[in-house]
């Protein structure tokens, strides 16, 4: 089985909680596609999953691109510390890859109990 290469990825902060997680998946992608360059729309294919916040009550993604990074991300790689912003529908939205805080990596399980052994 070959080894699967990893991605950059991104946080995304700023996702409505209200909001189901497909139409959140939905509305990200279109915000992203938006977002690329022609010639990156074909190559570029993100890969993202949605998980609760540990702060207040939204949500955020997680966005993998394992084919590059889009350009319009590109300044986040240069400058790690930073973030990008933009509108998604009536919510802003913020790009950033510090991960600054806490960060959910997952959405657990409905109904099992959350242990820490």
């Amino acid at each position: 089985m070959a080894a699967r290469n990893k991605g950059t990825v991104f946080r995304v902060t700023g996702l409505p909680a209200f909001q189901p997680d497909d139409e959140l998946k939905a509305a990200l992608k279109a915000t992203i596609n938006d977002n690329l360059a022609e010639d990156e729309q074909s190559k570029l294919k993100p890969n993202t999953a949605i998980v609760p916040s540990c702060y207040n009550a939204e949500k955020i993604a997680l966005v993998e691109f394992h084919s590059g990074v889009p350009a319009f991300l590109s300044e986040l790689v240069a400058n790690p510390l930073g973030d990008w912003q933009v509108e998604m529908g009536d919510t802003d939205i913020s790009f950033d890859q510090h991960f600054f805080g806490f960060t959910q990596l997952y959405s657990p399980t409905p109904g099992s109990p959350a242990t820490a052994e």
